[in-house]
């Protein structure tokens, strides 16, 4: 999906959470109007940030531990 496709769902999703929320009278419209403003300035200042999905999110690989070094646990006291 092209990058600027989802920020306008994202968008789009923040103000239909939004008007819902003021709706129901969770938070007020002043409120609303802060937040909405302040992720459409967040959209917009995101454009030069790489790609989070082209970002591997994989632990580290540890080293293996010597033979017979294996880290024992330590034992529940009641």
């Amino acid at each position: 999906m092209p990058p600027k496709l989802t920020k306008t769902i994202i968008g789009a999703v923040i103000a239909v959470a939004l008007a819902a929320a003021v709706s129901y009278g969770v938070i007020s419209q002043q409120t609303a109007d802060q937040i909405q403003t302040q992720a459409n300035q967040s959209l917009q200042t995101d454009q030069t940030a790489p790609n989070p999905a082209s970002q591997q999110s994989q632990p580290a690989p540890q080293a293996p531990s010597p033979p017979g070094t294996s880290p024992q646990p330590s034992p529940s006291r009641p």
